[in-house]
Parts: C-alpha cells; structure tokens; sequence
C-alpha cells in the first residue's frame, strides 16, 4: 500500500517535491505522462482529504479568505501604497480580487470527488477571469499608461498565467499551506502516527 511507504517525514517531503517536479505547470516534457502521474499523486492526496472530512471529529471551518493568496493581495495593497497613481487607477487590491475570493471559495471546502477535475476548473476560472479583465479595461488602461492594447492585454495574460501555475503547484490538498484545495478542514495524517514523532 501507499502508505506505508510513505512511513517517515523525509518520505513525505521527497514525494511532495516529486509532486512539484511532475507537476504539468513546470514540465514542458511529453505531457501525457506527466499529466498522470500529476493526477495519481493528486488522487492520493485526495484520498487523505477525504479520510479527514468523513472523520465525524472533522469539522469544515467557516468561509474564509485572505483575497489573493501567495502575498499577492498584501503585496497590491503596499506597492499601492507608495504609488499614488497606481493606488489612484487600480486601488488598493488587485482588481480582480473577487475572482479570487471565488476561487478561495471552491478551495476552501475542497471536494474530494472529482476533487482533481473541479481544482483544475478552479484554478482555470481564476485565470480567466484575470484575462477577461484585462480585454474588458485595456482601452482604458493602454490609455493611462501610454501603451498600445495589446501590450496590455499581454500582461494580463501573463499575470493570470502565473497565477494559474502558482496554484496548480502550492493549492494541491494536504500540502499543509493555508491555501491548498480543502483549507477549511484539519490537516490531512500523511504519516502514520509512529513517523510524526
């Protein structure tokens, strides 16, 4: 079984930095392969998830969100902060904090069924949300700065790929970081109680 190769916390690291390593988001290899071990590691960690949300001692925590997670939203508001014209056109969050306050929202309970799928549509919804906005504002915003359109669709573009990458690989369940797919619920027991001393 699984588990029990995984029996102490050096295991347990090793394959979090494969999971990183396959992971489809940095690989520019044969990506079928990738793609399936990306998704059988991901399914074994769906599987510890959904030990802890059927464990009746589990409770799902209340909503929560910190806007755009990885720094991003706390990062906005300081640069904001020093810039008045950037704070005076975008404000002090990112302007499309609501996409990320509804993907935080699909992370935080973290369905197990399908739990692979429903991630991936997430994680793409966010990007496109970033996109859109970008299309919707770039005559405005081209305007502003002093740039052509397409330029500035482009950095929209790159920003709402970055994000998708950084959560494809820091969002996956039971990478105990606050914002990994099922946040609302304990922790996930990915070593057997004799190796978590």
């Amino acid at each position: 079984m699984i588990t029990d190769f995984f029996n102490s916390k050096r295991q347990i690291a090793l394959a979090m930095v494969f999971g990183l390593l396959i992971s489809p988001a940095i690989y520019a290899g044969p990506t079928e392969t990738f793609e399936r071990l990306d998704r059988d590691l991901e399914d074994w960690y769906l599987s510890l998830l959904a030990e802890v949300q059927n464990n009746q001692a589990s409770d799902l925590k209340p909503f929560t969100t910190d806007g755009c997670s990885g720094g991003l939203s706390e990062g906005w508001k300081s640069f904001a902060s020093i810039i008045p014209k950037f704070k005076d056109e975008f404000g002090e969050q990112p302007p499309w904090e609501s996409c990320c306050v509804e993907h935080d929202r699909a992370y935080w309970k973290g369905e197990v069924i399908d739990g692979y799928d429903k991630r991936l549509a997430a994680d793409k919804l966010l990007r496109q949300c970033v996109i859109d906005y970008g299309e919707k504002n770039s005559a405005r915003l081209a305007q502003d700065f002093s740039m052509d359109e397409k330029t500035v669709q482009q950095q929209f573009t790159y920003a709402g790929e970055l994000m998708y990458r950084a959560v494809r690989l820091g969002g996956k369940p039971c990478s105990l970081l606050p914002w990994r797919w099922g946040y609302g619920w304990p922790h996930c027991k990915v070593l057997p109680v004799s190796a978590q001393e």
